[in-house]
């Protein structure tokens, strides 16, 4: 008796938790982000449309914020980008829908949500393969709001908006 995969689809592994947003994100949302500071690094497949990349070797949760962010954090780490990104109050958070206090605390403070299910991240070693958990796009701000918005009505991935009533 063979066993089934659970997945019909690869499943990124255990052996890194970076994941690299995919382009086509960005091309649909049309916001060029003050800073990132979870970003892995020029060259390293990196597609986010940000003025100032902070890698993890200059700590991102260390510096000062300035206007709209774009925070896709590991997500072993979720918790410290997701407090620091609800005290900033401006730009877009990605993170995987989780049951965690953070989550609760991001869900109230967001403008607009966006709901999706899971998509394949990029990374050098995670190509093509897919998180294996729902995820939730953040949005605070109005630049922020209006750039989710548009992503997620270009129909391009499934997902459900709420907004923060």
């Amino acid at each position: 008796m063979s066993a089934e995969p659970m997945f019909s689809f690869p499943v990124q592994g255990q052996e890194s938790d970076e994941r690299y947003t995919p382009s086509w994100v960005f091309e649909h949302m049309g916001i060029t982000f003050d800073m990132d500071p979870c970003s892995p690094g020029e060259g390293m497949g990196d597609a986010v449309p940000a003025t100032r990349k902070i890698t993890r070797h200059e700590d991102g949760l260390s510096i000062d914020w300035h206007g709209t962010v774009w925070v896709n954090p590991p997500f072993s780490n979720s918790s410290a980008f997701a407090d620091r990104f609800i005290a900033h109050g401006n730009g877009v958070f990605l993170g995987p829908v989780a049951n965690a206090r953070w989550a609760q605390d991001m869900l109230d403070a967001a403008d607009l949500v966006w709901l999706c299910a899971d998509f394949a991240f990029t990374h050098p070693t995670h190509t093509g393969k897919r998180s294996s958990m729902p995820l939730m796009f953040c949005a605070i701000g109005t630049v922020s709001t209006r750039g989710l918005r548009a992503l997620a009505n270009t129909g391009v991935h499934r997902g459900q908006l709420m907004v923060h009533a």
